[in-house]
């Protein structure tokens, strides 16, 4: 994700120095180290909002422009054209929490940076937990626990058996995106073709202005299941190519796209989504609340001879564009 990381260049902060960070200021700190090693959060962008009832205008028609002549003539009338339609779409944050305990005799050992540990830590923590959401969040409230609207759950209509998700981009509610079936039940087809062809309408069905930074997204062993498609020729679904996909000095194209490898998304089964395809960036973006967005404390006192580093963080997503991805569904 893009955003200028203040606290980058600065120097490590000592134990007593973190005892009396402002939470915000703290929490930056955490969202700044734990985003860049995530390749999902990677391909969106995050921007700072000032409520949790951010909105956004999404354009949903354009002008539809027509010919005419000099005004004046009988034949050149110009009449009321459609004109643009807008559609409102509202942030949805969650909240998250990490600690840690930390004992006397490590906050002594001078080898031990404290800071740099929590923050690592807690690093960890919020990742996992936001990039969980992201995917897989079902926009559901208990107990006061607000979950989001994940790109593979609540996003494509999965508690209604995907009902909007599965209409066209025309007809379907701005807040989901599109899916495609397979035609087989917990895979992407029967044969190679099946697959290719499937593979073929996802990317088709994407508008072309989204298709230059557009990407397929899987976890590995979707990868190496989709690595083993060949045609009768040899000829493999896969194409190797450029900059690596794990690391090293290859990587890999399908249909002339690059893959990028998601950890934590679904492997394939029935009504499996284990594929996504589109421009990630314009697709979702995620919130930064500004302000009261963290809290931060330690305790000194429940455990005794260790401190307890304590933060909790609010954050959020909003739907931009959702003609911008395309999700793989494992269906008949």
């Amino acid at each position: 994700m893009k955003k200028q990381q203040s606290q980058k260049n600065k120097e490590p902060l000592s134990f007593a120095q973190l005892q009396v960070l402002h939470g915000e200021e703290l929490s930056t700190k955490i969202i700044d180290r734990a985003t860049p090693s995530h390749a999902l959060l990677d391909e969106i962008d995050r921007i700072d909002v000032e409520s949790t009832e951010h909105r956004e205008l999404v354009v949903t028609s354009r002008i539809k422009a027509a010919l005419t002549g000099e005004h004046g003539s009988i034949d050149s009338n110009v009449s009321l054209i459609e004109g643009h339609r807008y559609t409102s779409v509202k942030s949805l944050f969650g909240k998250v929490y990490a600690q840690t305990l930390i004992t006397d005799e490590i906050v002594s050992d001078s080898h031990i940076d404290i800071a740099e540990e929590f923050i690592r830590l807690a690093s960890e923590d919020f990742l996992n937990m936001f990039v969980e959401q992201l995917l897989y969040g079902d926009e559901s409230k208990a107990n006061g626990i607000q979950r989001l609207r994940g790109v593979l759950d609540a996003r494509i209509d999965k508690a209604s058996d995907f009902s909007e998700a599965l209409k066209e981009d025309d007809e379907r509610h701005q807040d989901f995106y599109k899916v495609f079936k397979t035609g087989s039940s917990g895979s992407f087809g029967a044969n190679t073709a099946a697959i290719k062809a499937h593979f073929s309408a996802v990317k088709k069905s994407l508008p072309s202005k989204y298709k230059r930074n557009a990407k397929w997204y899987m976890n590995a062993d979707t990868f190496e299941e989709l690595e083993q498609v060949a045609d009768s020729t040899g000829q493999s679904l896969l194409i190797r190519w450029g900059r690596p996909v794990y690391g090293g000095e290859e990587t890999f194209l399908m249909l002339g796209h690059p893959i990028a490898i998601i950890d934590q998304m679904n492997p394939s089964e029935a009504n499996g989504t284990p594929v996504m395809f589109g421009d990630l960036r314009s697709a979702i973006k995620v919130l930064d609340l500004k302000g009261e967005g963290s809290y931060f404390t330690t305790d000194k006192v429940t455990v005794k001879g260790a401190t307890i580093a304590y933060i909790d963080s609010r954050y959020g997503e909003i739907m931009q564009a959702n003609d911008a991805l395309r999700v793989s569904l494992q269906a008949a």
